[in-house]
């Protein structure tokens, strides 16, 4: 995988609702030129999210869908002070949005390889350290660029 670059990072949301944020992110995504149709995009990561949630343990949520919507692979990276994913699990702390195009028949899919990367990163401790302490989008970025 070519270097995995949060196209879009916020260290301070102060959002409380898991759907709130997952719009707030589409919509930097929408506005990055990242995504076609954001309302559309949006509802395919919400009718993902009822699915099976995302949260992935460890304060970490990774609401993701493939849609034909998304112009590039790509995602974006929010710190929350905290909020309520779904009922019975820990705070949600760091949101990581994975905007995928829809893959062709045949094609390496690149939902299932950015999704194991993010994954493999969030559940190291000092990644995850880092992205508590971190002061600027340059020190996220650097995390991202170990892969």
């Amino acid at each position: 995988m070519e270097n995995l670059i949060p196209s879009y990072i916020s260290l301070d949301i102060n959002i409380t609702s898991k759907t709130d944020v997952i719009k707030f992110l589409v919509d930097q995504l929408y506005d990055l030129g990242k995504i076609k149709n954001k309302e559309h995009y949006l509802k395919a990561v919400l009718d993902r999210e009822n699915l099976l949630s995302t949260y992935c343990g460890y304060g970490i949520a990774i609401p993701h869908a493939e849609c034909d919507e998304v112009i590039e692979p790509s995602f974006a990276f929010g710190r929350t002070s905290g909020l309520i994913w779904d009922e019975g699990d820990e705070l949600a702390q760091f949101v990581v949005l994975l905007a995928i195009p829809t893959g062709k028949v045949g094609e390496e899919n690149s939902h299932i390889e950015m999704m194991s990367e993010v994954a493999k990163l969030a559940l190291e401790e000092g990644i995850r350290a880092k992205w508590l302490s971190a002061t600027s989008e340059k020190e996220i970025v650097s995390t991202f660029n170990k892969v």
